[in-house]
């Protein structure tokens, strides 16, 4: 029997699909992934917007078109914000949330609409991630207790639980990937027998002697000392996704973030001055409940002093159940529209200045696919997507010298 896992969202959520393929694979499915053919579908769904969640929605549609008699297990945040939504269809045969993927197989292919309630207390292990050559995601925490007021997902992943130590370095050491990536809904809020324990996570891992990357933080994790250990990393990866939300202090007061533009400044020059040819990035909500033009302004201001790699620009999407949702004040559809065209130029500006800095300088390359016969492809250490003439071994890292912008990225020659 074949079965297809389709993954909507964030890197956690492609994280844990995996797990599910090898899941499968252990059972003895043949396993694919996406829209293609298969007998069972797993649909690891996404809820951080209404658009992800209609998505989500639109998959099983796709589903039926492709195959009307497959049968379809619904998972993921959309459906624990929402299980009502997938019942509807008649073949979908389960309906989990995100406690569950852990057991995936004790819900497949069996009718089943009672949400697993998830535990606040203690992280659930998911069995290890289908092996890869290039890059592998490693989970080291799951849920959120920072609550911010327009998001939905501490509610529909839970509150903050870190994995052991123990349980992380042990993946790490397993996989075959040349180059991991930590993830996790709030790392920031990683903690060993709860205490903050970010900076043990990560002399921890350095120490296993593999190329690795941290993806999205909170930029009130970083102080002198996280910087001083990063900078001792034989093995890290200098890209920063720091998820700022709005450079306006009084609309990340309305937001409940945990900080004010000016720490945030202050903390990205840090940064800058210690990792010089660092990608730094992070995300823009535009639109916000009460989001003036004045606020805005001051918004573009302090991104153009930042000046970003690159940034996600999302308007704002009302989730009913969060604090916003009763904020007054809402900003019309077209004026989202108008900030975040704004915002796209000033990225492509962001993009372009990025990749001249970086013309001339060396790095290296985690090579992940070959393409046209012609070209290696992969990311420098910093983040830079790299066309390298000439085929080399998917997997291996080649040490570069990035020469000039091309296509989604840069041209680099073998050094």
């Amino acid at each position: 029997m074949r079965a297809s896992i389709i993954t909507l969202g964030c890197k956690v959520n492609e994280y844990e699909s995996q797990s599910m393929l090898n899941q499968l694979k252990q059972a003895g499915y043949d396993i694919c992934e996406g829209l293609v053919q298969a007998d069972v579908y797993i649909v690891n769904t996404c809820a951080v917007t209404n658009t992800a969640e209609k998505k989500s929605r639109q998959t099983l549609a796709k589903i039926k078109k492709l195959n009307p008699n497959a049968k379809i297990i619904v998972c993921g945040c959309a459906s624990q914000n929402n299980v009502s939504q997938f019942l509807k269809n008649e073949q979908v045969k389960s309906v989990i949330g995100n406690q569950g993927k852990e057991n995936i197989l004790n819900y497949f292919p069996y009718c089943s609409d009672n949400l697993p309630q998830i535990d606040n207390k203690h992280y659930t292990d998911m069995p290890a991630p289908i092996s890869t050559r290039t890059r592998q995601y490693i989970k080291i925490q799951d849920g959120c207790d920072y609550f911010c007021s327009y998001c939905l997902i501490p509610y529909v992943r839970g509150r903050s639980r870190s994995r052991d130590l123990q349980s992380i370095l042990d993946e790490i050491r397993d996989t075959s990937a040349s180059e991991i990536v930590l993830t996790g809904i709030n790392m920031s809020d990683y903690k060993i027998n709860g205490q903050p324990a970010f900076k043990e996570l990560i002399k921890a891992v350095d120490l296993q002697n593999k190329r690795f990357r941290i993806s999205s933080i909170e930029c009130n994790v970083i102080d002198d000392e996280l910087i001083e250990i990063l900078k001792n990393c034989k093995n890290f990866c200098p890209h920063f996704h720091l998820s700022l939300q709005s450079a306006c202090s009084e609309t990340l007061k309305r937001m409940n973030r945990r900080y004010t533009i000016e720490q945030f400044i202050s903390i990205v020059d840090k940064l800058k001055e210690n990792f010089p040819l660092a990608s730094i990035s992070t995300d823009i909500i535009v639109g916000f409940k009460g989001e003036t033009d004045e606020e805005f302004a001051t918004t573009l201001k302090n991104i153009e002093r930042i000046k970003f790699s690159f940034m996600h620009i999302f308007p704002y999407s009302e989730r009913s159940g969060t604090v916003a949702s009763k904020m007054k004040n809402d900003v019309d559809d077209f004026t989202k529209k108008v900030r975040e065209e704004k915002l796209k130029e000033i990225n492509s500006q962001f993009k372009h200045s990025f990749y001249l800095k970086n013309s001339g300088t060396k790095h290296t390359v985690l090579i992940e696919e070959i393409f046209d016969d012609k070209y290696s492809l992969g990311y420098t250490d910093n983040y830079i997507y790299t066309y390298i003439n000439g085929i080399y071994e998917v997997g291996s890292i080649q040490s570069v010298e990035l020469t000039a912008e091309y296509k989604d990225g840069m041209l680099g020659i073998i050094k």
